[in-house]
């Protein structure tokens, strides 16, 4: 494999984290930020407590973890994990989930894997997201790399192939997890599909055999499930403007505020859920495929289990029913009547701040609740 210089696009070593910090707490932008939230008294004893960080470790721990358990206690009212036994302590993953929150999805992982004595993992980040500078170096204290979202040609596929070669030489070689999501993009209707353009752009790196490189890559699909969709307007907004043929416009301050819903929004019931990795189910791609057909099949792989472990909840069924003018899991009982009619009163409040014509707004909102529990179903 070709040897790269990483520098622009890595994460920050312990012997960078202390001068980052110091960067950080002298940046006008954060510091506002920060006033926002914290006293001038509280703001100049963390600017003295981080000033005694040195090491990755000791600011995820210290500070990083603080505030995702905050964030925990604040947005979620039950948190739970399934599957932590598969993740093998000291051994490094490809940790492959679907998308469902801007930064939560990978923040809940981290320290879901940190609570349970596993070391966290690298983090994928889109570059479109680092808006300030302050946020980029945040990011990649808290073991983020960084994604060029904003290129295209050869630019795009050399950016590929070195962004292959990082997440391979992290697993390989450095022992170090990686978390990726299974597409660009959150998922805006409920359907978890993974992008095979990831799984070209992850064989980039590979030296031509494509089973035993994805068993280089130690693949482990992940299931995040929320009670609750985060940032469903902005989620439903796109959708009706992709059925409708309409260029969706977002700009930096929808990224913002996405963000900011994503994290401070009630959410309800969370499941983390992580599967057993796909090593054994890689013998099963059939050889006379063409690459393109044996990444298809490898896809549905990831796909398969991230739908057996994702968590249904009540919202998911009721869900169902109404798109099919059905009574099925209300017989099963699954939810209640009166649940259903608050779903029913919670999906109007929702697309009253959605331009865009009633009923298909209705439509999408209820078919991103509904289709995981139809995926689920269909599953082979």
């Amino acid at each position: 494999m070709e040897k790269y210089n990483f520098d622009d696009i890595r994460s920050f070593r312990d012997t960078e984290v202390n001068s980052v910090l110091k960067e950080i707490l002298t940046d006008k932008g954060f510091l506002y930020i920060l006033k926002k939230i914290f006293t001038d008294e509280r703001i100049e004893n963390l600017s003295n407590e981080l000033n005694e960080v040195h090491t990755v470790y000791d600011f995820q721990s210290k500070y990083i973890s603080y505030y995702v358990q905050s964030l925990i206690k604040l947005s979620i009212s039950e948190l739970t994990v399934e599957g932590i036994e598969n993740v093998e302590p000291n051994k490094a993953y490809l940790f492959i989930s679907n998308h469902r929150d801007i930064i939560l999805d990978s923040a809940l992982i981290n320290e879901t894997l940190h609570q349970n004595g596993r070391t966290t993992s690298e983090i994928a980040i889109g570059n479109n997201l680092l808006i300030y500078k302050w946020i980029e170096n945040l990011a990649r204290l808290n073991k983020s790399f960084i994604v060029r979202r904003d290129l295209i040609g050869k630019e795009l596929l050399q950016a590929s192939v070195k962004l292959s070669a990082y997440i391979r030489e992290n697993i390989k070689n450095g022992n170090t997890s990686v978390w990726i999501a299974q597409r660009e993009g959150r998922t805006k209707d409920g359907n978890d599909l993974t992008d095979i353009a990831l799984l070209k752009m992850l064989n980039f790196s590979g030296s031509g055999n494509l089973i035993s490189d994805f068993e280089e890559l130690n693949i482990l699909p992940v299931s995040i499930s929320y009670e609750n969709e985060p940032t469903v307007e902005s989620k439903i907004g796109v959708t009706y403007s992709k059925i409708n043929g309409v260029p969706y416009q977002k700009s930096v301050e929808d990224d913002l505020k996405d963000m900011g819903r994503g994290l401070y929004s009630l959410k309800g019931n969370v499941c983390i859920s992580f599967g057993k990795p796909i090593n054994s189910e890689l013998a099963k791609i059939p050889k006379d495929l063409n690459k393109n057909e044996q990444l298809q099949f490898l896809g549905e792989l990831i796909d398969k289990t991230v739908y057996k472990n994702f968590k249904l909840y009540k919202n998911n069924y009721i869900a169902f029913d109404i798109l099919n003018y059905s009574d099925k899991f209300l017989k099963e009982k699954k939810y209640l009547k009166e649940e259903e009619t608050k779903f029913r009163i919670q999906c109007k409040k929702t697309i009253q701040l959605i331009e865009g014509e009633p009923d298909a707004l209705e439509r999408i909102f209820y078919k991103l609740y509904a289709n995981p529990l139809i995926n689920k179903i269909q599953m082979p």
